[in-house]
């Protein structure tokens, strides 16, 4: 009876041992995700391509070269300036990422000043600084000179009513006469005393806080440099 009460606690002893597990296989490491393909300009700045795909050629779309291109902050569409006149009336075109959906959002009489386009926070909107013309006289009844803004989506252009500066960003003088400067206020209006003046050429400039309406105008925030005041937004723009 004690001889078979042996093999009894031994065959429970085995029962209750935990059952060694194979080892499982580590996982496949994933596979490498190909980087999203981008616009390229050509060296000599008469084409943009993207891929195999050429998607602006100098002459042929209505430009002398293309000065810039710019993502939008998803990443889902991309701008692009070609320089016009001197490279001061410039053209603006719309992308999708994928180089579809080609759409030129300037005209005669409708140009980007020099570089001055730039993406809303949430990328619905291009802003860009229209003139009509630095080399010739516009046509009786053209719009004022302005930034304007530009839908994504529907193409709808407007006066640029919801443009907001970024506090992320960092903004350049622009518009101002190169013997001039910007006047800084300490408080906005420009009614307010003079804290200081930024040169024509200023760059780098932070925008610190919510902009301010005051005579017609959206005042913001800024610092440069030592100098902290408030600017007239209409004379920054996005570097």
């Amino acid at each position: 009876m004690l001889r078979n009460a042996g093999w009894i606690v031994m065959a429970v002893l085995c029962a209750c041992s935990p059952r060694q597990n194979t080892p499982a296989h580590p996982p496949a490491p994933p596979a490498p995700q190909r980087p999203a393909l981008k616009a390229v300009i050509s060296a000599d700045y008469t084409k943009l391509t993207l891929g195999e795909q050429v998607l602006l050629e100098a002459g042929k779309d209505g430009f002398l070269s293309i000065h810039q291109v710019r993502y939008s902050p998803a990443q889902d569409y991309f701008l692009v300036i070609g320089c016009g006149y001197e490279c001061n009336d410039n053209v603006g075109f719309l992308f999708a990422a994928d180089g579809s959906g080609k759409r030129k959002f300037t005209a005669r009489w409708d140009f980007i000043l020099q570089t001055a386009a730039e993406w809303s926070a949430d990328g619905k909107y291009v802003y860009y600084y229209r003139i009509n013309s630095s080399g010739a006289e516009a046509p009786a009844g053209t719009p004022a000179p302005g930034w304007v803004q530009v839908e994504i989506k529907t193409g709808t252009k407007a006066p640029a009513a919801t443009r907001v500066l970024k506090p992320a960003a960092t903004y350049r003088v622009f518009n101002v006469a190169s013997d001039d400067v910007l006047n800084v206020r300490v408080a906005a209006g420009a009614a307010a005393p003079i804290a200081g003046t930024l040169p024509a050429t200023a760059a780098g400039v932070r925008v610190t806080g919510t902009g301010v309406t005051a005579g017609g105008s959206v005042w913001v925030p800024i610092r440069y440099g030592e100098l902290a005041g408030w600017i007239n937004q209409n004379f920054l723009c996005e570097e």
